[in-house]
């Protein structure tokens, strides 16, 4: 019975994948057959046929685009598989929270969308995401791909693969582990179920030629790849692990890490315990002695050396850093993870779902429509681009350390952008922002309470305050230890519970009016805590503070997906059910917002 029930699973899974990818095949736009001046447009590479060139130039005419990615209509069925994979046709010209994708071959853009960008023609197939990624980025720019029958495929070598699906933001090992455990899964049922397990086998073979016949892309080798298909899946996992080929951003990737290597060898060699202050024996919020160690970790993310202890205060509830880092240790730490080598990766991280950013903007909503809004911690921008959804008619500005935030400033995400201490600005920008919000920042930071009497002093009579922390006070956060990502160690210096921090809104003149719990959780926390765990047994790629490759990598990490795939598939499950049934029966979560109002002297 059970072998029945998977042989049934197995199909419909196939059939429903099929449909899917077929639906997107059937999706994609198609360039008219008639094209006509291409004048005020370029296009990479810059000897595109002048044919292609025109249809193109016309079609973004008529459609208002700023940038058309081309795609071949005979591409190789492994290239026209990753890319119906990645993106929603439907969707994904209107979708600004959609990332750039490109099928490498060409692009035709208006000089008007790029200006300003720093953008360079692409050095490499895989780079053409990174000009996609970027126009489309930019706000009031719209981007779109169509299939241009005439435009030739070109080579296509399995061993640049590795490098295309990172530059898509997809981890090769993880994509080669999902692929292996579908294979054996039709495997499995083919044994399982014999001869009626060929049904399975039979679908997943034919897949590709499925997906494909009578759609605007016709794979120049989808009848060898489909028939072949039980041989040549583990043939292209192998090829695609053993890839070694970089794009050219990699290459300077590559050279700028060996080159911050010494810097930082010299510095962990001299030990990292210089860059903690003396451990305190008292609350820093309400001098209670009553602390005692609540949760040790190490650098989950980067791996950089060093071990951190958080405390708890029984009397007040706060969880703190203890001890501390120094300024010299927060820069250590902070160095390469927002900016510089690790600088894609938190990107990526900030621009999935817009909800909370949404969620954020409509609690202020029922006590004011501000007309100007200062977001302090902006990051990337991407809570103000989210936000002016919801409230088109407010000026967002942001502030931040990082580089990026002057970025978001550049795409129109923010009207204008401060870079440096909240402090160091906090003169000039006294009364001017109807709104003043700190998303994840006050747990950043040394001294939460200093920040909130430089932000009570900056509003106005009459503005308002929004925060969002992580809770301490979330029932699960014990349960995973280390693993809850918002320890977040050793960045998380100070993380207050909802009864402290409304008691120092007040007690500076910021009245709460409005709190969120449960509508402010992510119901993330058994998938996060899972992926953390298999992260943290992964080997990870180089970086300046540990610089040399694990052996045979891409096969240790395939293995480890491979085993953490399905029960990253129960904790999603979990997080569906179990986690999502604690925080409504006691509308608590894993984050809570406090809206304040300052009132009037």
């Amino acid at each position: 019975m059970i072998a029945w029930i998977l042989f049934g699973l197995v199909v419909a899974y196939l059939l429903l994948d099929t449909l899917r990818l077929r639906g997107k095949a059937n999706q994609l736009a198609v360039l008219p057959d008639l094209g006509s001046g291409a004048e005020g447009f370029q296009s990479y590479p810059e000897d595109l046929a002048d044919d292609v060139r025109q249809r193109a130039a016309a079609f973004a005419r008529s459609e208002g685009l700023g940038l058309v990615d081309l795609v071949p209509a005979t591409p190789p069925t492994v290239a026209a598989l990753d890319l119906l994979n990645q993106v929603e046709p439907k969707t994904y010209r209107s979708g600004r929270w959609e990332r750039g994708i490109s099928a490498g071959v060409a692009i035709l853009v208006d000089p008007k969308a790029v200006r300003g960008l720093g953008i360079t023609p692409p050095a490499d197939p895989a780079e053409f995401v990174a000009v996609a990624r970027r126009v489309k980025d930019r706000d009031g720019v719209s981007v779109d791909l169509a299939v241009a029958r005439d435009l030739p495929a070109g080579p296509y070598d399995l061993s640049t693969r590795a490098a295309r699906l990172r530059k898509l933001g997809k981890r090769p090992a993880l994509w080669t582990a999902g692929s292996v455990l579908g294979y054996l899964a039709v495997l499995g049922v083919t044994l399982w179920t014999w001869p009626w397990g060929l049904i399975a086998a039979g679908l997943y073979s034919l897949q590709p030629l499925l997906v494909f016949a009578g759609t605007p892309l016709r794979p120049r080798d989808l009848w060898v790849t489909s028939v072949f298909r039980v041989a040549y899946q583990p043939y292209l996992w192998v090829r695609t692990l053993a890839g070694r080929w970089r794009t050219a951003a990699e290459v300077k990737q590559e050279k700028d890490m060996l080159a911050a290597v010494p810097a930082y060898t010299e510095e962990i060699e001299r030990g990292t315990e210089r860059f903690f202050e003396p451990r305190r024996q008292d609350c820093p919020s309400c001098s209670s002695e009553s602390v005692r160690p609540h949760v040790r970790s190490v650098d989950l993310v980067q791996r950089k050396p060093g071990e951190f202890t958080m405390d708890r205060c029984d009397s007040c509830g706060l969880v703190f850093q203890n001890p501390r880092l120094s300024t010299a240790g927060l820069d250590f730490y902070y160095r390469d993870f927002y900016d510089g080598h690790g600088a894609s990766a938190a990107e990526a991280v900030f621009a999935g779902k817009p909800e909370p950013y949404y969620d954020r903007a409509r609690m202020v909503q029922p006590f004011t429509t501000p007309r100007t809004w200062l977001d302090v911690g902006g990051g990337h921008g991407h809570f103000c681009r989210g936000a002016k959804e919801i409230l088109p008619d407010t000026r967002f500005d942001g502030l931040d350390q990082g580089a990026a935030i002057e970025d978001a400033e550049t795409l129109g995400w923010i009207t204008r952008g401060y870079r440096g201490n909240f402090k160091d600005f906090a003169d000039g920008l006294r009364g001017r922002y109807d709104v003043i919000s700190m998303h994840h920042y006050l747990e950043h930071v040394r001294d939460p309470w200093e920040e909130l009497d430089i932000v009570a002093d900056t509003l106005p009579d009459g503005g308002y305050l929004l925060i969002e922390v992580p809770d301490p006070e979330w029932r699960l956060a014990k349960l995973f230890g280390r693993y809850w990502m918002p320890w977040f160690q050793p960045q998380h210096q100070n993380m207050l519970p909802i009864g402290s921090l409304k008691q120092a809104l007040a007690e500076r003149g910021l009245r709460p009016v409005a709190e969120e719990r449960a509508k402010a959780h992510q119901c993330n926390d058994f998938a996060l805590s899972s992926y953390l765990m298999l992260a943290d047994i992964a080997p990870r790629s180089p970086a300046p503070w540990r610089p040399h490759k694990p052996k045979l990598k891409g096969l240790r990490s395939t293995a480890v997906w491979s085993v953490g795939i399905p029960w990253l598939v129960v904790a999603g499950l979990l997080d569906k059910t179990v986690n999502r049934f604690i925080a409504n029966r006691s509308d608590r979560g894993n984050a809570y917002r406090v809206l304040a109002h300052k009132e009037s002297l």
